[in-house]
């Protein structure tokens, strides 16, 4: 079953996009963007990461096109890049990121030399002049990685975002290390909602209760309490 905006729906079979309707969902993130303006966001994020239709592109463990979208590097990234175009019309670049998870399983994604593959990806969207590359490092179900994510952020020619797993220690030594120039978190924040206090002070992190991911209401998402310090507490 798959999580839809009608609740829960039996998954239907996928097929690749046809050429000629690549150009309608090109629009589709543009109009999204146009959206997030609108609603008065300050930027967005193009999310090209974990399995969904922008990293499907990217991965040939999924694309076997044999049109100008798949094939070679450069091709499986074109899909990309125009989304980046269209996506500026609406936004300027530095208020535009992008999302990619080279090596994370979610979704069966496979790719069969990430090493070579995201190099090229990272390379050419430092071109872009986006606002940041965040990247999930790893996979996201297991924390295992055999990239060198030092030399993937050499690559990119921008501000770089590291994200999966990170505590507080680990996140420090990159950001000392020069492999990072920002570190994200995402689960610890559901479970912390005031989760750069706790990090500052060194507070106790409290863990989110995975069972009521997705199940929609406020219970397992805003119902979390912030921490309450005592005298000892306090710096």
């Amino acid at each position: 079953m798959a999580v839809t905006c009608n609740g829960m729906q039996a998954f239907v079979s996928p097929r690749a996009l046809r050429t000629n309707e690549i150009a309608g969902v090109v629009e589709q993130f543009r109009a999204a963007a146009q959206l997030a303006r609108t609603a008065g966001f300050d930027g967005v994020e193009i999310h090209g990461a974990n399995g969904y239709l922008i990293d499907q592109f990217l991965r040939n463990g999924s694309n076997h096109r044999t049109d100008n979208y798949g094939g070679t590097p450069a091709r499986r990234l074109a899909f990309l890049l125009e989304i980046i175009e269209a996506v500026s019309e609406v936004w300027l670049r530095e208020h535009i990121g992008v999302r990619l998870s080279p090596e994370n399983r979610f979704n069966d994604m496979t790719d069969s030399d990430p090493d070579e593959h995201f190099a090229y990806f990272v390379t050419q969207l430092g071109h872009a002049k986006l606002a940041y590359l965040h990247v999930l490092e790893g996979d996201m179900m297991t924390h295992s990685s055999v990239l060198d994510y030092g030399a993937l952020r050499r690559c990119f020619a921008g501000l770089y975002i590291a994200n999966n797993g990170y505590d507080k220690a680990r996140a420090l030594d990159v950001l000392r290390d020069g492999k990072a120039d920002l570190v994200a978190f995402g689960t610890a924040f559901i479970g912390n909602p005031d989760l750069v206090e706790r990090l500052r002070h060194d507070w106790p992190l409290r863990a989110p209760d995975p069972e009521t991911f997705y199940t929609g209401g406020e219970r397992g998402y805003v119902d979390y309490p912030v921490f309450a310090p005592t005298a000892g507490d306090l710096p």
